[in-house]
């Protein structure tokens, strides 16, 4: 068989030249590919004893034959080796369905291995693998070469050694970028070193070109269709109309994933749909050599509706059909699309171009005849099921990729439908040009007249009900949330794909309905499939607009144009132009233009795949670049700047700088009560700090951030900070540095408070300003006597509170009224609400509300939202104690307000235990049993790491609370049993107001003499 194909080499340009001209421009990029190695097997044996023309011209005829499915599905043969090629698929143009173009590639190129009567030609093995790669064009001078390098190259080439003669294996990375149209059996796992993780490998049985449909969809998913009510009700309206008697043509425009599909689906789930015969006419991008042409597959569509297959039956009624409605010699053009010969003498005389119109025709009277009310012959009506004469809905899914000969059957269709007596509805959806009017329109486009309906993004409520639907209640999936609906602002698929990468990646753990959050790392992880999908748009545009928008992603999801063009140096006028270009094509807005100029992404995902284009060593040169053109604004006219340098001296590698500017927007960050933006900022400076040389200057500041970091992370009920404190105290201690000893101390205690850890927490107090000692450091000393007497406070010990708030009171500055001495909120804030609570317990009812309510004050004086969540917390506490609980009531709910605003769920236990309280002592049994569940399950979801409830300080109140609600409600034996696990607690906790009251509760549900619980006093 070798020698057949040599006596047919031809010296003929070869297909793999073809599929392997590059720009020579085109520079190194980072692209999401699937890389598939083909191997000649026994090579070797092929050309023994050959002549080495010879031997050369049959291994050429061999590569010819197989390279040419290359090209077929815009591949590019990259490497040409002596015996077999490298290909890649989505470089160095992006594909959304790079891995489905490998998979059929590769099934055509099994196919080549045997000649057209089955008999093996030659044998080879193809592996095929998907990942992340970098691309580019090597040059010398004397040989270029375009490289892609990445792991999925290598595994490719571990696939093809271990694949079989004439098969082809593929990764796991490859199989699920796949949703339809692949079959694979498993072939056990191989991995590339013993250090990562085994990598399951399979077989490819068969792929077929087709796209995932709405019927796929129906047992695809149970994801909510939300945000859709009134395009539902408009198509069932059109359909009720179709079945009435008026056939239609219905247009579906909206991007990518913007549920297009999902709307078809809620008809076809819908009972009412059991009515209707369902045509599909899907459209692909790519076809196989043996798939048949549009019209053939749409009749062989009709035929297999008829009858159930392309029987001879189905055929025989399609054909007639056909002639019936549009004539015999269109019906002889649907016989020969079945490969049956003409029947009217006049068929033999017909051009192509004649034919092909018949065709159309004929097709197209076949499907208004399947739809007619009443058919025109009872007689040709051979279907058993009464499929004939139904409600048809002809189905055209991405008719933007429309074939012309598929769009003047569409054509006609629309035209034919008006006074056709058939009841048909043509549906078909499509994407909008992908960059917008500078894209020529393809596809099919509807007809004049015909219905449309436009698809945009789900609003931001429609967002967290889809949310709410698949991640579930989980307080640890607040911030992700956010983080999700940000990234993908509305759009179903994007949704859908990011939290399918977070449950893949283990960031969140779960069934649906009911994650939890476990690696927030993991949460800016860019789905593969959204990589592709949205980088081949971006590289339908030529190199300089595409390079425009990566620069601008380095910048950021919103950048300022004169930052942009510090970046790119390109004159304001022709900047101008690319933005306005940019604006036109669907990829950035203009979001404002006083004090500066800024555009923003319109997708935060269009963002995140521009800048993971760049490689690792062009991001950090244009973050360094961006850097120098931050430090020559001002911050009037760029109001964000600070953030900015600290992000992208952190991104540039520049430690001093970023450990500089990542303090500073850190500490600014938390005085806003930006809580997870001080976070993200402390750190970025903490691991800059880190990498700066060893020195006593940079280890009081790593000591300094060891101790901020955990401070802004505290409100938001994080607990995993035990390292960082124990090893600030460590390298105080180390380094002789007694007052930075004393503020570690004061942070750890803050901790131990909420931990419940009150004795071990006042210990460490007591240490501090033992460190302390005569050292006049005001501001170390304020907070470790604020939290001393917020530790006594929680204890019990309400007099030796308050002579503590006493002593620190003589401290603050008057100048400085709002300042925070390193707590978490306003010094006097602080003070003043813990007091106030100290003063309720002690029965000084005039001046605990006096006080609180003061607190309050000074928090909004300050503007700083945590404080004012701490104040209202303990005004409305303070409330509670005094037996005011209408009162308490909107001191709390205002706390939790501003706790959801800010996201700071520490208190959030405790405020929704007090409103759970005062609600149902109020009368309100109903929302105050609800609000108490709630308060319980944060507690829970806070405390799962470390396996007990968080905060565990304030669980005791909430308990009392709990129990004393329940007697009042007449559940008198589950009040006993709260009771009795609050007195547990508090025990545990060392809190001896709590197991006072406790006990006392105890005693009365005992039916003990009800004695008035007295205030405890030490």
């Amino acid at each position: 068989m070798a020698d057949t194909m040599l006596s047919t080499a031809t010296d003929e340009g070869r297909p793999w030249q073809e599929a392997s001209r590059l720009p020579g421009d085109k520079p190194r990029e980072r692209k999401v590919v699937t890389a598939m190695f083909v191997d000649i097997v026994r090579s070797s044996a092929i050309v023994a004893g050959r002549d080495p023309e010879d031997a050369d011209d049959l291994l050429l005829s061999i590569l010819d034959r197989v390279t040419e499915a290359v090209p077929r599905f815009e591949g590019t043969v990259t490497q040409m080796l002596g015996d077999g090629f490298l290909a890649t698929f989505g470089a160095p143009g992006a594909k959304e369905d790079h891995a489905l173009r490998a998979c059929l590639a590769a099934q055509d190129i099994l196919s080549a291995t045997r000649d057209e009567h089955g008999k093996p030609l030659f044998q080879i093995r193809i592996g095929i693998s998907s990942g992340d790669a970098v691309t580019h064009v090597v040059t010398n001078g004397l040989w270029s070469d375009y490289r892609a390098i990445g792991e999925c190259v290598h595994m490719a080439a571990k696939l093809q050694q271990r694949a079989a003669s004439d098969t082809a294996q593929l990764s796991r990375d490859t199989l699920d970028l796949i949703p339809v149209g692949v079959t694979a059996r498993p072939m056990g796992s191989l991995r590339l070193s013993d250090e990562v993780e085994p990598m399951p490998a399979f077989l490819l049985d068969g792929a077929r070109a087709v796209r995932r449909t709405a019927t796929d969809l129906l047992s695809a998913t149970d994801a909510p269709y939300v945000g859709r009510e009134q395009e539902v009700a408009t198509l069932f309206a059109i359909t009720d109309s179709v079945e009435a008697g008026a056939p239609a043509q219905l247009l579906l425009q909206g991007e990518a994933g913007i549920g297009k599909s999902r709307l078809v689906g809620e008809f076809l789930r819908d009972p009412r749909s059991r009515r209707w015969t369902l045509l599909q006419w899907p459209q692909m991008p790519i076809r196989r050599l043996a798939d048949p042409d549009d019209l053939e597959a749409v009749a062989l569509s009709l035929a297999e509706q008829v009858a159930g297959r392309a029987s001879e039956e189905g055929v025989g009624w399609v054909c007639e059909a056909a002639g019936r409605r549009s004539g015999s010699l269109a019906g002889d053009a649907v016989r020969a699309l079945f490969g049956l010969p003409g029947l009217d003498p006049l068929w033999s005389g017909l051009d192509a171009a004649q034919r092909l119109s018949l065709g159309i025709e004929g097709l197209v009277g076949a499907t208004l005849e399947l739809a007619a009310t009443v058919p025109s012959d009872d007689d040709a009506q051979t279907d058993g099921e009464g499929i004939v004469g139904r409600p048809l809905l002809v189905l055209v899914e991405d008719a933007h990729w429309a074939r012309p000969v598929m769009v003047r059957l569409l054509d006609r269709l629309a035209e034919a439908l008006p006074g056709s007596g058939s009841r048909l509805l043509l549906l078909a959806t499509r994407r909008p040009p992908p960059l917008g009017p500078e894209s020529r329109e393809q596809g099919w486009n509807g007809r004049a007249g015909g219905r449309r309906m436009e698809l945009g993004m789900l609003s931001p409520e429609q967002v967290q009900s889809f949310l709410a639907h698949w991640l579930g209640p989980d307080w640890s999936l607040v911030e992700l949330k956010a983080q999700v609906a940000t990234r993908c602002q509305g759009v179903p698929l994007y949704l859908e794909e990011v939290l399918r990468t977070l449950e893949t990646s283990n960031a969140i753990e779960g069934t649906p309905g009911s994650y939890r959050l476990i690696d927030p790392l993991v949460v800016d992880k860019l789905p593969r499939t959204l990589h592709a999908l949205l980088a081949e748009r971006m590289d339908l545009m030529t190199l300089e607009r595409r390079r425009l928008l990566m620069n601008a992603a380095v910048i950021g999801n919103t950048f300022d144009v004169g930052l942009l063009q510090a970046l790119t140096g390109l004159s304001m006028s022709i900047l101008s132009d690319y933005l306005a270009y940019l604006e036109r094509a669907g990829f950035v807005l203009r979001t404002r233009l006083l004090p500066n100029l800024e555009y923003s992404f319109k997708h935060a995902l269009i963002q995140e795949v521009a800048y993971a284009t760049l490689t690792k060593s062009d991001r950090r040169a244009l973050h360094a670049r961006v850097l120098e053109a931050l430090r020559h604004r001002r911050d009037a006219d760029l109001p964000n700047r600070l953030d900015l340098l600290a992000h992208h001296a952190f991104k540039a590698e520049n430690w001093p700088a970023a450990h500089l500017f990542g303090r500073r927007a850190g500490e600014r960050a938390e005085g806003r009560s930006k809580l997870e933006d001080s976070s993200r900022h402390y750190t970025n400076a903490l691991a800059a700090v880190r990498r700066l040389p060893d020195h006593p200057r940079n280890t009081a500041r790593q000591i300094d951030l060891l101790i901020a970091l955990p401070r802004s992370l505290l409100p938001r009920g994080s607990m995993g900070v035990d390292d960082h404190l124990q090893r600030a105290i460590a390298m105080s201690r180390d380094s002789g540095d007694l007052i930075r000893y004393a503020r570690a101390c004061s942070m750890l205690a803050s901790f131990l408070w909420t931990f419940g850890d009150l004795d071990e927490g006042l210990a460490l107090c007591r240490d501090g300003l033992s460190a302390l000692d005569a050292r006049d450091d005001r501001r170390t000393r304020v907070q470790l006597l604020f939290r001393l007497g917020g530790l006594q406070t929680d204890k019990g010990l309400f007099l030796e509170a308050l002579e503590t708030f006493e002593h620190g009171s003589h401290l603050l500055t008057k100048s400085r009224p709002y300042d925070r001495y390193g707590l978490a909120t306003v010094a006097r804030v602080h003070m003043g609400s813990l007091a106030a609570r100290g003063l309720a317990e002690l029965g000084r009812v005039d001046e605990a509300v006096e006080t609180g309510r003061r607190s309050v004050e000074i928090a909004e004086e300050s503007s700083h939202l945590f404080s004012r969540m701490f104040a209202l917390t303990h005004l409305g506490w303070t409330h509670i104690i005094c037996g005011q609980l209408r009162d308490s009531i909107p001191a709390l709910e205002a706390a939790l307000s501003v706790g959801h605003a800010i996201h700071a769920p520490l208190l959030l236990p405790l405020v929704m235990g007090g409103i759970g309280y005062a609600s149902v002592l109020t009368g309100n049994h109903k929302s105050g049993f609800a609000m108490f569940e709630r308060s319980f399950a944060l507690f829970q979801q806070q405390g799962a790491l470390r396996g007990k409830p968080h905060p565990l300080g304030w669980l005791a109140q909430v308990q009392i609370w709990y129990a004393d609600a329940l007697e009042v409600a007449g559940n008198r034996s589950e009040a006993i049993t709260l009771a009795r696990t609050a007195l547990e607690t508090a025990i545990l906790t060392a809190q001896i107001s709590s197991q006072a009251r406790a006990t006392q509760l105890l005693a009365r549900l005992n039916g003990k003499e009800n004695i008035p619980m007295p205030a405890v006093v030490r």
